[in-house]
């Protein structure tokens, strides 16, 4: 169910799963038919559980009939729209089923306003998976369970997003999903990872169109007072030492608008301004 790259809001390719998602949970279930229609790999696969046929090297959801030709190519012809979900396209056989299929849905639905990437959006599809695998979401909020799976998978690969943008996207308390992200971290035992407020920096710079040297600008600034006492990252909020650098660097964003883009209080970006301030006087 990957989706291309392009942040812009062009057209999604809504027709091709995880692949790295869906093996584990479908491992010796597996038929080895035919070649995929799509690539002419021979790694196609038939799954009991998923409706459709589905290509282990693209990720393709074939289907018992389908059509040779491009994701465009095939939806012209059939009258279908390509920016249609995973659940729209194949049949819904049970609830397993359905709750994976709209979780990778609600991923899709945020990927836009959070820059996930297609290879951010698999990590979090991977967490959900390894969750799903574990029957750690049985009983508890798709939607929540869904944060805490993009809390985390960012988290892992060094490319954060804010735990309180991520409850906004998806309208969930952002209490509740940092409770839900520590239980993850424990029974999935993967641990917290601590990083430099210097990694929320390019997001945050994304969300606001901000230029290269200026992102450049607030990493420096960051890696300048780390070792001061002024800071200790284990104590205060990374992500808003990440806002405070970006609205010292920037000299025309208001501390209004960092609060907004990094989902800390006005008074918290207020006070780590002042930090570095203080810092970079000493």
């Amino acid at each position: 169910m990957q989706a291309d790259d392009n942040m812009s809001g062009e057209t999604h390719d809504w027709f091709r799963l995880p692949v790295t998602v869906i093996d584990p949970i479908v491992v010796n279930r597996i038929e080895a038919v035919d070649r995929c229609p799509q690539c002419e790999s021979l790694l196609k696969l038939s799954v009991p559980e998923v409706p459709d046929q589905i290509c282990r090297s693209c990720g393709y959801v074939i289907g018992t009939e389908a059509a040779v030709g491009s994701i465009e190519e095939i939806a012209e012809e059939e009258g279908t729209d390509t920016d249609q979900s995973w659940s729209e396209f194949c049949s819904i056989t049970n609830s397993t089923e359905k709750q994976v299929a709209a979780a990778f849905e609600q991923i899709e639905s945020v990927s836009e306003d959070l820059y996930l990437t297609s290879g951010l959006r698999e990590q979090a599809a991977n967490i959900y998976g390894e969750a799903s695998r574990e029957n750690l979401t049985d009983g508890r909020p798709t939607t929540l369970v869904v944060g805490a799976a993009i809390c985390i998978g960012t988290r892992e690969v060094e490319q954060p997003r804010p735990t309180e943008r991520v409850a906004s996207e998806l309208n969930i308390d952002s209490d509740r999903l940092k409770q839900m992200i520590r239980q993850f971290q424990a029974e999935l035992t993967r641990g917290y990872v601590e990083l430099s407020p210097a990694a929320y920096v390019d997001y945050l710079c994304q969300e606001e169109d901000l230029s290269a040297q200026l992102q450049s600008q607030a990493e420096q600034l960051i890696d300048t007072v780390a070792e001061s006492e002024e800071f200790s990252y284990t104590a205060v909020h990374p992500v808003g030492i990440a806002g405070a650098a970006i609205y010292i660097s920037s000299g025309d964003l208001t501390q209004r608008r960092i609060s907004t883009l990094t989902g800390v209080s006005q008074e918290t970006i207020r006070q780590r301004v002042s930090d570095f301030r203080g810092a970079m006087d000493s």
